[in-house]
């Protein structure tokens, strides 16, 4: 860090001279446009054309022998934002670390390889945050969720296992749009150009939506394990099967008002949110009672589900939860 002291000009403005390292490596020299703001208690400049930067890392073999662990730190180094990476090993790479990069790279939205040799394999991320509004993408997540939520418990009771599988793989692929929520939240997070570009208005909001893409993360997982293991049952009808539609139905109502709430700013309906977490509980005492009544597998079966439908809710309560949040951090 260097400091500057700040001066006056003959006509009383100020002025502070800034590290020619500093300009130069922004591609910046005279002449060229910068905008000032005041960003809480910071004067931030930022060019008016900045240049594009290429972030880019090398993970060594090495460090990660484990392929799975690999697997994990291709996926958090496209979370962190990083636009090339270099998975190097000293000698020849093994089939199972050659597999791990292929199969990270598959589950990771606009990635792809560029270079594959025996002992370097080189990624590419060709995602463009300028294409993507961090609302819409939370907005978009949120329904696909929701619509994962609702086939799952359709499936349940049509005793439609086709339906159900197909919810299950909407719901895996949703891992996909998380992590790239995540990588834009955190380029953001590093540039107040990329904050524009994405419709976040300051840090604070930025990092109530950080939080807010871990909840519907934690959601969607919920929503794919309901549809999952609605594949293992047969039909099922009676009691538990319309307090099972009941608490899905409070449910997906309480995930779509908690988002609204907090892309609104609503602070009555997330209070309402808040307030249905107490039907859902009570549903779930309900469904619990009629479900140990079943033969034990199948009470198994349905107990996980009903768990995590009140789980779902309890992700929104905190999405709700947010929203309050940021509504009196303004």
């Amino acid at each position: 860090m260097l400091v500057r002291t700040i001066q006056t000009t003959a006509g009383g403005t100020y002025m502070v001279t800034l590290p020619k390292q500093f300009v130069k490596s922004l591609g910046l020299d005279r002449k060229h446009v910068v905008r000032v703001e005041l960003e809480e208690d910071r004067i931030v400049l930022t060019p008016t054309t900045p240049r594009p930067s290429i972030i880019s890392k090398t993970i060594k073999i090495s460090d990660f022998k484990d392929p799975k662990l690999l697997s994990l730190a291709i996926v958090n180094f496209y979370i962190m934002g990083h636009d090339v990476a270099q998975v190097v090993s000293t000698g020849k790479m093994s089939p199972a670390h050659k597999k791990s990069v292929r199969e990270a790279v598959e589950n990771l939205v606009g990635v792809e390889i560029v270079e594959d040799y025996a002992d370097r394999i080189v990624l590419q991320s060709l995602v463009d945050p300028s294409k993507f509004e961090v609302d819409l993408l939370l907005d978009r997540f949120t329904n696909l969720s929701r619509a994962v939520l609702r086939d799952a418990v359709n499936a349940l009771h049509a005793g439609d296992k086709t339906l159900a599988h197909d919810a299950y793989e909407r719901g895996a692929e949703l891992t996909r749009l998380y992590r790239l929520m995540m990588r834009i939240c955190f380029q953001a997070l590093r540039s107040s150009a990329v904050r524009e570009i994405v419709k976040v208005k300051d840090t604070q909001s930025l990092a109530v939506r950080i939080i807010a893409v871990r909840e519907l993360g934690r959601v969607a997982y919920y929503c794919m394990k309901i549809a999952e293991r609605v594949e293992e049952l047969e039909r099922s009808e009676g009691e538990v099967a319309a307090l099972i539609k009941e608490m899905a139905e409070k449910t997906d109502r309480m995930l779509d008002n908690s988002l609204k709430a907090l892309i609104k700013h609503d602070l009555l309906l997330a209070s309402s949110v808040i307030d249905s977490m107490d039907d859902v509980r009570t549903l779930y005492a309900k469904a619990f009672r009629a479900v140990i009544k079943r033969p034990e597998k199948e009470a198994h079966t349905l107990g996980l589900i009903i768990r995590a439908i009140r789980a779902v809710a309890g992700y929104s309560v905190a999405l709700a939860d947010d929203a309050i949040l940021e509504i009196f951090s303004k």
